[in-house]
């Protein structure tokens, strides 16, 4: 294309003006000297929008997305045409907001809000930690309302957009109840959630991450990383109290957790802890459908799991691993 082309092409494009235009301002003004209105956009120029977000850089979400899910058909779901809404707006449907949605200035008023819709969404905990982000990432593959205890809002909304309440004190607890919260996955330190969960009344189901792999004592707790640290005997037994409150608890021990993805075929057990590694992903899922096979009111139930041989790809019997375990 020759320059003289090049700069008609981009004249018309309204990209430069050649010299001896008349100034933008000038050309802004109607025939009688008044300001003219700015041109109704087009269907045209909309999709030109569009395309422009469609060929940005994806994000880091979109790529874990791409990885776990085939990233498109999931983006087509949660994308910014959806009911869920575009980043910074208010989520409709599942009676969950955004983790970045405008404060509201009376925080109580706005709990009386939630306490009117049905809950339908998770409390996570610990949601800091590799295994509690899984675990919310599974959620969100789900289609389940997550609310995420132990991080900012902030950091929510840059990990994960608008798919996560979060409450930043883990102090608060029973304020994050009330945001919609039927079930509870702990992955971090136990601390006011047993009693917070009794208190409230509405959780239907705890589930208890705790860890097959050898503590090591107090040094394995203080130096064996995530794993150590679920371990300790004082979470099971904090949240072995709550069951007779008629709350379910399900106490789920992971193997040594190795980072990684998922696929491999999962063993289940109930002798003690049996050795073995399990994936972070295959970890997280196993967590995740603990909340589709609940005990019964008032009973406990609790098994180690750990990858199994085999190759991966294998479809699971969910419902025959669950069922092969006994509550007490």
């Amino acid at each position: 294309m020759s320059v003289v082309a090049f700069t008609s092409a981009a004249t018309r494009a309204g990209l430069t003006s050649p010299r001896g235009a008349t100034p933008t301002r000038a050309r802004s003004l109607d025939r009688r000297g008044h300001q003219a209105k700015p041109p109704v956009p087009t269907s045209q120029d909309r999709g030109r929008r569009r395309s422009v977000v469609a060929n940005g850089k994806k994000g880091l979400f979109d790529e874990m997305l791409d990885v776990m899910e085939g990233g498109p058909k999931l983006r087509k779901w949660y994308g910014q045409d959806s009911s869920v809404g575009a980043p910074g707006e208010e989520r409709v449907g599942d009676g969950g907001v955004s983790a970045v949605a405008e404060p509201t200035p009376d925080e109580e008023e706005e709990l009386r809000e939630w306490d009117k819709k049905p809950r339908k969404g998770t409390l996570v905990t610990g949601a800091e930690t590799a295994l509690g982000e899984a675990i919310i990432m599974q959620l969100i593959v789900a289609k389940q309302p997550v609310v995420a205890l132990g991080i900012s809002p902030e950091a929510a909304a840059a990990r994960y957009g608008p798919y996560v309440v979060a409450v930043e004190d883990p102090g608060s607890a029973a304020n994050a109840l009330r945001r919609g919260c039927r079930a509870v996955i702990c992955c971090g330190d136990a601390g006011v959630v047993p009693a917070a969960v009794v208190a409230d009344g509405k959780v239907k189901h705890a589930v208890l991450v705790s860890s097959a792999a050898s503590s090591g004592g107090l040094l394995g707790g203080i130096f064996g990383g995530d794993d150590g640290q679920r371990a300790d005997p004082a979470r099971e037994n904090a949240f072995r109290s709550i069951a007779s409150a008629t709350v379910p608890v399900t106490i789920a021990r992971p193997a040594r957790i190795r980072a990684g993805m998922g696929g491999k075929p999962i063993v289940f057990g109930q002798k003690g802890p049996g050795g073995g590694e399990v994936s972070l992903e295959d970890a997280a899922e196993v967590c995740v459908r603990c909340l589709g096979a609940p005990p019964k009111p008032g009973e406990v139930l609790e098994f180690d799991f750990a990858n199994g041989p085999g190759a991966a790809g294998q479809k699971r019997d969910w419902k025959g691993l669950f069922g092969s375990l006994d509550a007490n």
